[in-house]
């Protein structure tokens, strides 16, 4: 059977592989790399007789993925964008994202347990479009000689204040008219209450 990729028709940069189950892919940014053992597919561009590669991005293991196979109305990331990474923890996310944002993007991916962050900066030595910054989102000034104005913060930092994080960073990093996806998770909030009501 023919493999089969198109792009999302409503998020550039992300494409929808065409098969037996659908799945959200990313074009590969370094073919032939996998970074977390994803299924990597090879498509046959019949103009320029070259494969292109792309790699499955699972909505079971990226919320970013799951909040565009959910429906989610607008992630604010294209090719070339900026992008702040708060709680980047092992880099898969951020994988998928580097490939999207592409060679003229950046993904700016702060995380600060050491552990994982040994992951993030492994994998960013092959993505040279992501800088990883080993500190605490809770202090952004410590990361400005790093981070320059970005068009979108993802959030994803598990903290009850996350809010407030988000905030801070926003305050100091985003452009104007640019725009931020956070990922709320109820029981960092607080685990005594039933999730909806956190919500």
């Amino acid at each position: 059977m023919k493999t089969i990729v198109e792009p999302h028709e409503r998020f550039p940069g992300v494409y929808i592989l065409k098969g037996k189950d659908d799945a959200l892919v990313t074009k590969n940014l370094v073919p032939g790399e996998s970074v977390y053992n994803e299924k990597r597919v090879s498509v046959d561009n019949k103009e320029t007789a070259e494969k292109t590669e792309y790699r499955v991005w699972n909505p079971f293991r990226s919320k970013l993925a799951a909040a565009i196979v959910g429906g989610v109305e607008e992630i604010y990331m294209k090719p070339g964008s900026k992008v702040l990474y708060l709680g980047a923890a092992s880099g898969t996310t951020v994988s998928h994202v580097a490939d999207l944002v592409g060679p003229e993007g950046a993904v700016y991916a702060v995380e600060f347990s050491k552990r994982s962050g040994r992951d993030l900066v492994n994998m960013a030595k092959k993505r040279t479009n992501v800088i990883p910054i080993i500190e605490d989102a809770r202090h952004p000034q410590k990361y400005r000689m790093l981070v320059p104005m970005v068009d979108v913060i993802f959030a994803d930092v598990a903290q009850p204040d996350q809010a407030r994080i988000l905030g801070l960073n926003a305050d100091m990093y985003v452009k104007n008219r640019g725009g931020f996806v956070i990922s709320i998770k109820a029981s960092c909030v607080d685990s005594t209450k039933p999730p909806e009501m956190v919500f």
